[in-house]
């Protein structure tokens, strides 16, 4: 490990147990930075005139002002001229920020906390393990001027990264985290290079393997390779697919972009944690499996869990919470033999009302989750309705958590009297859930569609619900709701972020649901008399996710038999 020596500006290597107290530099690469090479002619003007030079000279008088007599910089203390060592540095990169005393995150962009939030330090790749390794971070603005370090501004960055709490206010926690809520951190950030995504992750999972520059988007895939070799974690599959056109793809995620909503999806000791292996085919593994109405398509649930907490008017002690648990379950279509393909038709991960699958018939089976994506499936006849709609509707969450069951309830609606197997259930949040804005989701299943909405007040808190029930054949009508101007509100697409703004109070929700329930009314009656239209159960009290924000808990059964598909 290369060291500037911070009295000297020389650079010293160090070996082991033998290397110095230290302090390290996280920044985000810009213009003009100073490489090895260059750090070797700094005393030429053209050299010490770079912007990077006078950076890693501020940071060395910080290091001073802290009685420290080293310092690390990736810039200038790599000589990424040799592969050899940029490898040996990137697998050691976190350990390296772990071991140092302080790092001094540097927001060239940042002149005083009022544009603190806004710095592109937060969007890049490579910050997150220096955000999260060291045992402190301050963060100084351009003119070196200390804002505040880690465990001062954890609420202030948790909302900014999206990282939990818990993990900026005690690094040693990282670990405890589901894979897919460390993917979760990573889903906003870019790095220059496609491979650089993967790699810079490497700390943040325990991870070590070689550096291959070229193969762009197969190096997160080799990340995730390594990860299943070492976890039996299976929220790495708990992943949602987010681009229109594509049904069928290989069972691991192209980016970690396609974690984005996973910050509430936690490891689950409720459920059988069974080991499980990647082979030059597929994922060998041993699920609980469901089978469908959709032919072919089946229902499997991993051992990770979506967590929300319930609010108590009791003091409990600290650090303790109510949590609810809800299993996740994706859909896998049949390929042959023992052989299953990763689906997202229609969505990509399903929450089942909690006896449902105790009362289907639902069988432990040995399976292989296969790598690749079917060239000929990559698109379904089937998916095209859901497909306009998505385009229309928004990628964040609208507040309405949705769990699903097919079968004849009781009569009071209290315990199953029968139950069915699901058909082509599909989940889209229609717009997202903001401050003192309304929200939309929308679920169907069969000839119905359901439609949600929830009223936010300035606080985040819910102020109002409404649903209606749609007569829906396969999404039909509300994929040609999206091109009438009367229904524009429904959807992300059209905007309407002002409280002034059409659906955005309870006046204007009443209406639109109104004019919705008018236009099914007919259609609905025979479907009503029988007993077949779905049944709806809204939670009294919202639980909140890790984050704090509170979800509306909906319960939907769909009562008639769909038809074979």
């Amino acid at each position: 490990m290369r060291l500037i020596n911070v009295n000297t500006l020389e650079l010293e290597e160090f070996f082991g147990t033998k290397t110095p107290p230290y302090a390290i530099l996280s920044h985000a690469w810009g213009e003009e930075e100073v490489t090895f090479q260059d750090w070797g002619r700094r005393g030429d003007n053209a050299i010490r005139s770079k912007k990077g030079f006078s950076k890693i000279v501020g940071a060395c008088r910080r290091a001073r002002a802290d009685h420290l007599s080293y310092l690390w910089c990736d810039t200038n203390c790599i000589d990424k001229s040799s592969s050899a060592e940029l490898t040996e540095a990137i697998n050691s990169m976190f350990a390296w920020y772990h071991g140092s005393r302080v790092c001094y995150a540097y927001l060239a962009d940042v002149d005083g906390m009022s544009t603190f939030t806004n710095s592109r330090w937060f969007s890049r790749g490579w910050t997150l393990q220096e955000l999260l390794a060291p045992v402190e971070v301050v963060f100084f603005d351009k003119h070196w001027t200390a804002l505040g370090d880690r465990k001062k501004l954890a609420g202030t960055l948790s909302n900014i990264t999206k990282i939990h709490i818990g993990a900026l206010e005690d690094r040693e926690t990282i670990y405890e985290y589901s894979v897919a809520q460390r993917m979760s951190w990573a889903a906003e950030r870019q790095t220059t290079r496609p491979e650089d995504i993967a790699y810079c992750l490497l700390g943040i999972f325990d991870i070590n393997m070689p550096l291959l520059y070229g193969e762009e988007s197969k190096a997160f895939t080799r990340l995730q390779h390594e990860i299943i070799k070492v976890s039996a974690d299976q929220s790495i599959l708990a992943w949602d697919l987010q681009d229109c056109g594509h049904s069928w793809t290989s069972a691991l995620a192209r980016s970690p972009s396609g974690f984005r909503f996973c910050g509430s999806i936690v490891r689950s000791e409720e459920f059988e944690r069974a080991p499980y292996s990647i082979t030059n085919v597929g994922i060998s593994m041993k699920l609980i499996l469901i089978p469908t109405l959709m032919q072919g398509v089946v229902l499997v649930g991993l051992n990770c869990a979506k967590e929300l907490h319930k609010e108590t008017p009791q003091k409990l002690p600290e650090g303790t919470k109510l949590r609810r648990h809800f299993r996740v379950w994706i859909p896998l279509r049949h390929l042959r033999h023992d052989t299953y393909a990763r689906i997202h038709h229609r969505s990509s991960n399903i929450f089942l009302e909690h006896l449902y699958p105790s009362l289907v018939q639902s069988t432990p089976a040995d399976l292989l989750l296969s790598l690749d994506t079917p060239p000929a499936l990559t698109t379904h006849q089937f998916m095209k309705p859901a497909e306009i709609l998505r385009r229309f509707s928004a990628h964040a969450p609208s507040g309405v958590f949705i769990k699903v069951a097919s079968g004849k309830l009781t009569p009071h609606g209290h315990a199953f009297r029968e139950v069915y197997p699901l058909g082509d259930v599909v989940f889209i949040q229609l717009k997202r859930r903001d401050i003192s804005t309304s929200s939309h989701q929308l679920v169907s299943c069969g000839v119905f569609t359901i439609i949600f909405s929830v009223l936010w007040d300035k606080n985040g808190s819910l102020q109002e619900w409404l649903y209606t029930t749609m007569f829906d054949p396969k999404l039909k009508y509300a994929s040609q709701m999206t091109s009438q101007p009367e229904w524009s509100c429904l959807f992300e697409a059209y905007g309407h972020t002002q409280t002034s703004q059409c659906c955005n109070s309870a006046i204007a929700i009443r209406s639109l649901h109104g004019r919705l329930q008018q236009m099914n009314r007919e259609l609905l009656g025979s479907y009503r008399k029988e007993g077949k239209d779905p049944v709806v159960m809204v939670e009294d009290n919202p639980l909140k996710d890790v984050f704090g924000k509170k979800e509306l808990i909906v319960g939907v059964v769909f009562r008639e038999t769909p038809e074979l598909n």
